[in-house]
């Protein structure tokens, strides 16, 4: 079974020089790159869910372990939605808070 990250580069071979011993080591400097991690990353986030920041957090973990920024370059790329308050995140293309 694929851990989350080999899923990612399975999806974006390109990603792969950027993962050093199962881990991804940073995030792309240029921009189309970045964008695939990103859609490829939020690809493995479930659909249709509401997730508390832990929770967002526990998932990202296994991809890269500054899950702060990575989730918010999901949420500023639209990639995932977080609610007004902040409480609560759901993946992109998901129903409504």
């Amino acid at each position: 079974m694929l851990t989350p990250l080999e899923r990612v580069v399975q999806d974006e071979p390109r990603l792969a020089s950027f993962v050093r011993a199962g881990e991804l080591t940073r995030i792309p400097r240029r921009p189309a790159i970045a964008a695939q991690l990103y859609a490829a990353t939020a690809s493995q986030l479930p659909t249709g869910v509401t997730l508390s920041e832990t929770e967002v957090n526990n998932l990202l973990r296994p991809i890269w372990s500054d899950v702060s920024t990575l989730r918010r370059a999901l949420v500023d790329h639209g990639h995932l939605s977080r609610s007004p308050d902040g409480t609560s995140y759901r993946r992109a293309g998901s129903s409504a808070h």
